[in-house]
């Protein structure tokens, strides 16, 4: 199995691309990383997604075998998401332009899973959905059900169709099943990764503190694209009420980096709110808005940080509460979704509903109150990812499920 071809099909989102670009986000790192260690254990892997006409290459290597194909279709430039669909049949024409046949097609959210199902014949499909149309509507009530009647029905038609199903959690798993019908059977949970080596804890916190602008005050991060389901107003709130109960509330700082490089309307609107909250709750200088991180300075945030907070409305998985978790930082997290499969509430972290901000506030207290319970919870969080989230042990059973496939298939 560890030479075979392993085709990865993520039209909208660019393995390589930048975080705080547009449409720039977890899936992306999730590729990236799963790629880079499917490589590393002798597997050759090519990721194809659309070109952006950014003056990128249209080959580049993520890693000695493993490399991203960008493949031209509908206009040049940018496109979201949402209006990938009427491309996806030219994008499907020039994949198979790739194809012998032979190889493992790994698809990636609805895009990716609808190309699939255009040159799957005779290949084996595997998918992974990273967030569900039926659940995303579910959780946004004033959303209209009529803007995802096609993604749905895709992915009913996926699910259906592909030969094995990739979960990130348990509770995603069982959203398959009731939600879409999925045949339980071809769901294996792997859930995702994280770099335990370029995440660590750092060797001095308070000197990354005064290297990246802070004081040597308790640093409190959060960070994420623009999107109300994110639950950076939830966050704002339980600042301010941490501010006004907390004992050393007046002294903390509330370390926002939410944003892109070129935001679309809705990004804008999102951020707007969230300025104009944030001057209603009059946080004033205590909340760092730092919209757009550089990459390779986002281990550094998380290391500086006392705590971090996870404050989604409902959180499938959370691959930025791994990376906290692998610096060594204890997480305040939603409990709504897949982060309950990864965090012991009061073990490795806490786990809130961030709509009920005074328990959201009182948690983050807690911890900001006790400089010891910190330190233990941040000792047993690393220890989690060291044991349980390494992208090389991952790796392994994604090729084990690979495996699996072509016995059956045989």
């Amino acid at each position: 199995m560890s030479k075979e071809t392993i085709v990865i099909i993520t039209p909208h989102g660019d393995p390589l691309g930048r975080i705080g670009e547009p449409d720039v986000g977890g899936q992306c790192v999730y590729i990236r990383e799963l790629s880079v260690a499917l490589a590393a254990q002798g597997a050759r892997v090519l990721a194809f997604t659309r070109d952006r006409s950014d003056g990128r290459p249209g080959r580049e290597q993520m890693a000695p075998g493993a490399d991203v194909i960008r493949i031209q279709c509908g206009p040049s430039g940018f496109l979201p998401k949402e209006e990938i669909l009427p491309h996806l049949e030219e994008f499907a024409v020039a994949l198979s332009t790739y194809l012998s046949g032979e190889e493992i097609i790994s698809s990636h959210f609805w895009d990716g899973g609808y190309v699939a199902s255009l040159v799957r014949e005779p290949a084996k499909w595997v998918h992974t959905s990273h967030s569900l149309g039926k659940r995303k509507l579910a959780s946004l009530p004033d959303a209209d059900p009529g803007q995802y009647k096609d993604r749905i029905a895709i992915e009913t038609r996926i699910l259906r169709r592909c030969d094995a199903i990739i979960s990130s959690t348990g509770l995603e798993e069982q959203d398959l099943v009731d939600l879409y019908a999925a045949d339980g059977a071809k769901i294996t949970v792997i859930p995702p990764g994280v770099d335990a080596e370029y995440f660590h804890p750092p060797s001095n916190k308070e000197s990354l503190k005064k290297e990246l602008g802070l004081s040597a005050d308790p640093v409190v991060f959060s960070l994420g694209r623009l999107d109300p389901r994110r639950g950076f107003d939830l966050y704002l709130r339980a600042a301010a009420q941490v501010r006004r109960e907390s004992s050393r509330g007046s002294l903390v700082q509330f370390l926002l980096s939410a944003g892109t490089s070129d935001e679309d309307e809705h990004e804008a609107a999102e951020r707007e709110r969230l300025q104009r909250l944030a001057k209603s709750l009059q946080l004033g200088d205590s909340l760092i808005w730092r919209p757009v991180l550089p990459e390779s300075d986002i281990p550094r945030y998380y290391g500086a940080s006392d705590l971090f907070v996870m404050p989604s409305r409902y959180e499938l998985f959370g691959i930025v509460m791994l990376e906290a978790m692998a610096c060594g930082v204890p997480v305040v997290a939603t409990k709504f979704g897949g982060p309950p499969e990864v965090i012991t509430d009061g073990e490795n972290g806490r786990l809130v509903d961030p709509t009920n901000i005074p328990s959201f506030a009182s948690a983050i207290a807690g911890l900001l109150d006790d400089p010891d319970e910190r330190m233990r919870m941040g000792e047993i969080a690393r220890e989690t990812i060291e044991s349980k989230y390494s992208w090389e042990r991952l790796a392994r059973e994604h090729l084990l499920l690979y495996t699996s496939i072509d016995t059956e298939k045989g």
